[in-house]
């Protein structure tokens, strides 16, 4: 017998990539490592069974294991007959607007080399920022009314609080929803079902409807970081210039491009000093030399606040293999220049054939101004000296394009307090700690982002910084509401935050380094 359903509720909009998308298919380019997904027709698209999966997990960590009972009346259960299927139908999104995509290069960084790790380098392919992608939901109720995490979840989508895709914690798959329509269709009368098959529904005011539902957020802290470059910050391009070797990571935003510097670079070194800061505390001792690179990022408290790979495989009670494998609880969005440029501008400045000649109007082209390009980009040559000769070795010469006078916007970063108080209550306030010791750092300097960090290039300056928490925050007293940490010099100074919170980070940190 088929269900009773009262009423069915069409929900359309559009969701905009903030940052790039990234769902992975099968098979695709074989150029590249991790591929997008294509449907039957060869287009990029997001399947329903994604978006339901990002949507459903937002759902929980809103609910919370108290109100499994709610979620599984939404979503329906698998594991028993009790709820059956889901109630809500979430269609595949065919990708439409900028088709262009892109690939990314990750590499992991051995900890006692700091060179690249043996057989974890790779390509992914993503959808840049800006692409548009169409949501279309619907929920069939057996009710009059839809329930209120139904319209929390679409606020959620509006205000950008949901990630889809692969690399959530590494700047890739942040949306927000655009113009969004709800439309009511009464299936248990013949006037309802008549006017839902000829007019498609009545067409319900959004805005009415959120006055009735607050939006409860999962409890959050918002980072963002206003900084400059002291010295010339870039990530180098995979492929190379004509006349620069070189050049700066550029990616899509609107019709143009920008400069870039990947979540994935942020949260790469954020990481590695956590772990020099946790090794260092603890004396965890990583100089085996047969020490493998999955193995050096076994750091306690470092794999909850940034996240670890999926170990040995495990297997439960009854059998079944568990997953000991666990996302980071700090997402790090991209960060790109502030400097719009013309796509043709800059594939003339990847073009250009000569470095003294023909590059200068490429570039000036590029940033837009009649002023001398140089004063933002510089080409510079570098150089191995022959220890032998004294002379330049063989083959050693090669030319950079640093940025020196570009501006920056400031780095976000976001911590999923609902999640890190869930799974790891005990470690909230160590976690938090931790997280702010490395932030003193790099607002001191010690951590330089991007390419060339060793040879003079990636220092920066961090003009502000702010901290903002949201929702229940009730173990992190002092924290809720925004905090700024610039001082009167223009340094990040701890001491801004609340006497008794930081007397609790304290003693939490000390004792936590106790019992490790």
């Amino acid at each position: 017998m088929a269900r009773k359903i009262k009423i069915r509720w069409k929900i359309s909009g559009t969701l905009i990539a903030k940052t790039p998308i990234h769902v992975g298919g099968v098979g695709g380019d074989a150029d590249t490592d991790l591929a997008l997904a294509v449907n039957g027709r060869g287009n990029y698209y997001i399947p329903g069974t994604s978006l339901a999966g990002a949507f459903r997990g937002w759902m929980d960590s809103l609910l919370g294991d108290e109100n499994k009972g709610q979620i599984k009346d939404i979503w329906g259960d698998h594991e028993s007959d009790k709820h059956g299927a889901s109630f809500i139908i979430i269609d595949d999104a065919e990708i439409t607007g900028n088709k262009t995509v892109e690939i990314r290069e990750g590499v992991g960084i051995d900890r006692q080399t700091g060179t690249a790790a043996d057989r974890f380098k790779y390509s992914r392919a993503i959808l840049p920022k800006g692409v548009k992608v169409p949501l279309n939901i619907t929920f069939d109720a057996q009710s009059d009314e839809a329930p209120a995490e139904l319209w929390q979840l679409l606020q959620a989508l509006e205000l950008g609080d949901i990630r889809i895709g692969a690399a959530k914690t590494r700047g890739l798959g942040r949306v927000q929803l655009h113009n969004l329509k709800i439309e009511k269709q009464s299936l248990n009368n013949a006037e309802g079902l008549f006017v839902a098959l000829i007019e498609g529904g009545e067409v319900q005011n959004w805005q009415e409807i959120k006055a009735q539902y607050e939006y409860q957020s999962p409890s959050k802290l918002n980072v963002e970081i206003a900084w400059k470059p002291r010295d010339p910050v870039m990530v180098k391009a995979e492929g190379d210039g004509i006349a620069i070797d070189m050049l700066p990571l550029v990616s899509q935003v609107d019709s143009g491009v920008r400069f870039v510097i990947p979540g994935s670079s942020i949260k790469g070194v954020l990481r590695a000093h956590a772990e020099r800061i946790v090794r260092t505390v603890c004396q965890v001792d990583i100089s085996k030399k047969d020490l493998k690179f999955d193995k050096q990022l076994q750091v306690p408290l470092v794999d909850v606040l940034f996240g670890s790979a999926e170990k040995n495989s495990a297997t439960s009670n009854n059998g079944k293999a568990t997953s000991n494998g666990q996302i980071g609880i700090l997402s790090i969005d991209d960060c790109y220049a502030t400097m719009p440029m013309s796509v043709t501008a800059w594939s003339n400045v990847e073009n250009a054939t000569d470095m003294t000649k023909d590059l200068k109007e490429p570039l000036k082209q590029a940033i837009g101004g009649k002023d001398n390009p140089y004063k933002k980009l510089q080409p510079a040559m570098h150089v191995a000296v022959d220890r032998w000769t004294g002379g330049a070795a063989d083959g050693m010469l090669y030319s950079v394009l640093e940025p020196i006078g570009v501006e920056w916007e400031a780095i976000g970063l976001q911590v999923d307090l609902a999640r890190l108080n869930k799974y790891h209550k005990d470690l909230v306030k160590p976690a938090i700690a931790l997280l702010l010791f490395v932030l003193r750092d790099f607002a001191d300097r010690k951590i330089p982002i991007g390419y060339g960090t060793n040879r003079g290039m990636g220092t920066v300056a961090v003009t502000d910084m702010k901290l903002n928490a949201s929702g229940d925050i009730n173990n992190l007293p002092g924290l809720k509401g925004e905090i700024s940490m610039k001082s009167d010099s223009s340094n990040f100074d701890i001491s801004n935050l609340d006497d008794e919170l930081l007397l609790e980070l304290t003693v939490a940190w000390q004792e936590w380094i106790k019992t490790n």
